[in-house]
């Protein structure tokens, strides 16, 4: 039962609070949806020259290479951004396989990752496969 200062709700007012309830549930998912890297507390920044290894970022381009790891396990693309080949390590427990046979030399894809740094040369690593977009 739901009270209120005179008593019992009527029906309809126990409706409003009903939808207005639902109402509010809905914006959560939505914003939960829409904005995910929000809640896990990653800041979206552009890639750039004096981006610092460990930070967020999210980058734009086109499908340069794509390559399974020798165990198979991971795919490592390399992704042409703004005239700069970058390689882009994805976990296999982040979907590699999946990711493999989804994307394809010359696609344009939006991927955030965390800036990495392999055999002197920068990377970006993915963290989730729902990082990456396919444009």
């Amino acid at each position: 039962m739901i009270f209120c200062r005179g008593g019992f709700l009527e029906k309809e007012e126990k409706i409003v609070v009903i939808l207005l309830l639902m109402a509010v549930l809905s914006l959560a998912v939505a914003y939960v949806t829409i904005f995910p890297n929000n809640i896990n507390g990653k800041i979206h920044q552009p890639l750039s020259e004096n981006t610092e290894i460990g930070e967020i970022v999210t980058i734009e381009g086109i499908v340069y290479d794509k390559t399974l790891t020798r165990t198979g396990e991971h795919l490592i693309l390399t992704i042409d951004y703004d005239s700069w080949l970058i390689k882009v390590f994805i976990p296999g427990k982040e979907g590699a396989g999946e990711i493999n046979n989804l994307v394809f030399e010359g696609d344009m894809l939006k991927i955030t990752g965390r800036l990495d740094e392999y055999k002197g040369e920068k990377e970006l690593v993915v963290e989730n496969k729902n990082d990456i977009v396919l444009l």
